[in-house]
């Protein structure tokens, strides 16, 4: 098999946490995660470094039906050793592709006032980001900024929109694409381009 996951796993973590820390701190910038582990298709390098750093036995995963091939959950659940699931609402991490239609944001655990923390965080895959979807503001943006990403569509960031109202509650997402990611916390304001 040629798919391998990262060759000096404490060295190539911490800087992957490292990348991630930096993306959620400062919502809709892109920061480069550039890794040498050889994921097997269709999940990106940038998606598997994600989950070999924040995924373990404990964090159940979830898997979008073309993300869900046999050689990726083999792959997840060997460098992870997380359980992979079919309810979304069990799942921890789920694992998207921006090509296909994401499911309601409502479908995945959202946490509670009491434990925030047990909501889900999605990690999807896009070709490109761009600064055209929305208008982002909040924690760890200087004003406002544009951002977007290729492939998603009006009703996923409306949904994005309507999960910062319920903040403290709500999923966090995780954006890659070429080598790149970008975070989107609960914490952001997300209002579309066009309402702005």
């Amino acid at each position: 098999m040629s798919e391998q996951g990262f060759t000096d796993a404490a060295v190539e973590a911490a800087h992957a946490f490292r990348a991630i820390m930096q993306a959620m701190a400062r919502p809709g910038m892109p920061v480069p995660l550039e890794v040498k582990l050889q994921a097997p298709h269709p999940l990106d390098p940038a998606s598997a470094a994600v989950a070999l750093t924040l995924c373990d036995f404990q964090t159940p995963l979830w898997l979008s039906p073309m993300m869900a091939t046999e050689a990726v959950a083999h792959y997840l659940r060997f460098h992870t050793g997380a359980p992979l699931v079919e309810e979304r609402e069990g799942a921890h991490f789920a694992f998207l592709s921006a090509s296909e239609e994401t499911p309601a944001l409502s479908l995945f655990s959202q946490g509670t006032h009491e434990y925030p923390d047990r909501s889900a965080t999605l990690v999807i895959q896009a070709a490109t980001f761009n600064t055209r979807d929305v208008v982002l503001s909040g924690p760890g943006i200087k004003g406002t900024t544009g951002f977007g990403v290729a492939g998603l569509s009006q009703r996923f960031w409306s949904a994005m929109a309507e999960n910062h109202a319920h903040f403290p509650i709500g999923i966090d997402v995780i954006f890659a694409a070429q080598g790149r990611i970008a975070a989107l916390p609960r914490s952001t304001r997300v209002v579309l381009q066009e309402t702005v």
